[in-house]
């Protein structure tokens, strides 16, 4: 297999958002790829167009993250291509906006299961690769709304929460397998999600834009430049961190 001397990184949801950026800033720094997505579609036309202007290998498959069967595999077989799995970031989720009294069963089971219980799958099966190589990188992108609540948010707050627990516990338990595992908790990001929101009329663009001191909304490159700055420090006295990226949204609350 060519490119044996890069690391290895497996994004989730790497199709597009903060996935897509980070695939594409972890790219253009020599990294090879490991993405999926339930999009198959977005998944091939994704990794060609990374392969094709980073040099670097972009491996893919379609998995639904809720499924630990599918999510095993998926880790599996990309350990079995590259022999190796440096780095983690748990990204994909879905969001919710519905008030607390109207919520239902499945709402909740459908949140918890795609945005926690998904990145305890990635986090158990790639962590046990991680923990043979004695060393290995997770980063979980979780929320300002993880501490910080809004009104029809609550299962997604809920889930978030949730995440910065697992970060939390991972970077304890792991630590003596020299595994680091932090948070980042975005505030409002412009991706896909946020514009249909907004295109729904959930969300209005000017109030967003309030939640912050700097009066704007984020980028993904915000994100994913915060993403490479801790893989590249690698600091093992850096761990078990929720790092806000949220334009002073949270210093507001």
């Amino acid at each position: 297999m060519i490119f044996k001397d890069k690391k290895l990184v497996i994004i989730t949801g790497g199709t597009r958002g903060i996935g897509l950026a980070c695939a594409e800033a972890l790219a253009k720094k020599g990294y090879n790829l490991a993405i999926c997505s339930r999009n198959l579609k977005d998944l091939k036309k994704i990794s060609y167009s990374i392969k094709k202007k980073y040099n670097v290998i972009c491996y893919y498959k379609k998995v639904d993250v809720s499924k630990s069967k599918q999510v095993k595999l998926f880790v599996d077989l990309v350990y079995k291509k590259f022999n190796k799995i440096d780095i983690l970031i748990n990204n994909a989720g879905i969001q919710l906006n519905k008030k607390f009294e109207l919520i239902e069963v499945s709402n909740y089971i459908k949140i918890i299961e795609n945005n926690l219980s998904s990145y305890f799958f990635f986090s158990n099966f790639a962590g046990k690769y991680m923990i043979k190589k004695k060393g290995g990188i997770i980063i979980n992108i979780s929320s300002v709304l993880s501490k910080f609540p809004l009104v029809g948010r609550s299962l997604y707050s809920i889930s978030k929460a949730g995440v910065d627990a697992l970060t939390r516990s991972t970077a304890l338990e792991w630590s003596k397998y020299n595994i680091v595992c932090n948070s980042i908790n975005p505030g409002h990001i412009e991706t896909d999600l946020i514009r249909k929101d907004i295109k729904k009329g959930l969300i209005k663009n000017s109030e967003m834009k309030k939640r912050s001191v700097v009066g704007k909304i984020g980028t993904v490159d915000n994100i994913s430049n915060f993403v490479y700055y801790l893989i590249k420090k690698n600091s093992a006295y850096q761990t078990g961190q929720s790092f806000f990226i949220d334009g002073g949204f949270s210093i507001k609350k």
